[in-house]
């Protein structure tokens, strides 16, 4: 069964996104920004300084989830985590991993969707940090995709649809 269509910002075409099939519509949606968005030559050489600075402005992005939806700050129990803030700074560090990505020049991700085994909100915040650690130090394009995986679980831990995490993009 499908979904709705969603509608990308634009010149981007519908996408129909199929239940259990959601990693392979991101690679869709990646590959229409690559396009869309990749000038730069194969051959030139990384901007690693660059890279590594966009590495760390995701780390903080990833920090400041958690602060927002008091996972490793001690709140008050009247204290309201509100949806919309928490969506909001998500994407943000999404458009800084895909901007990594870009300038990575990574053309393609996998298709496939890796369900990671942790469901603890801690454990997956450190885990991301892992990945962006091994990321730095090795610019694979396979440990980017471990990241972007692991984050998107984020997102559907927090109950992000894959529906409000684009349309937030658009």
């Amino acid at each position: 069964a499908y979904k709705q269509p969603i509608l990308l910002p634009g010149n981007w075409r519908r996408l129909y996104i199929k239940e259990g099939d959601i990693m392979n519509e991101v690679a869709k949606l990646y590959q229409l920004v690559v396009n869309r968005e990749l000038a730069k030559s194969k051959n030139e050489v990384l901007d690693v300084v660059r890279i590594k600075k966009k590495l760390l402005a995701f780390l903080q992005s990833v920090s400041e989830l958690g602060e927002i939806a008091h996972i490793y700050t001690f709140w008050e129990d009247d204290s309201t985590i509100h949806r919309n803030e928490l969506l909001d700074a998500y994407t943000s560090g999404m458009t800084m991993l895909m901007s990594v990505a870009f300038d990575m020049r990574i053309d393609e991700i996998k298709k496939y969707e890796e369900i990671p085994d942790r469901n603890d909100l801690v454990d997956l915040l450190l885990k991301i940090d892992e990945d962006i650690i091994i990321l730095k130090n090795s610019f694979k394009p396979i440990d980017l995709e471990n990241a972007l995986n692991d984050y998107f679980h984020l997102g559907f831990l927090f109950g992000f649809s894959i529906d409000e995490i684009i349309n937030q993009l658009s």
